[in-house]
């Protein structure tokens, strides 16, 4: 690699990307991710908090 130019004004640096066909406007942020998926349900029980082995799925205590 080798340096090309140090460029430090802001109105250069529009320039400079222009010519280069590159973009001289921020980019939009990409929206939010959901949550994690985890094939193991293992790890997926310990990252949710839920202690119980068949998870929330009306069985356990409410059943005895």
């Amino acid at each position: 690699m080798k340096l090309l130019a140090v460029v430090k004004n802001p109105v250069s640096i529009a320039r400079y990307l222009a010519a280069a066909g590159e973009l001289t406007d921020v980019p939009s942020r990409a929206p939010g991710r959901g949550p994690p998926y985890w094939k193991s349900q293992v790890l997926r029980r310990q990252a949710l908090g839920d202690d119980s082995p068949g998870g929330d799925h009306g069985k356990g205590d409410e059943a005895a």
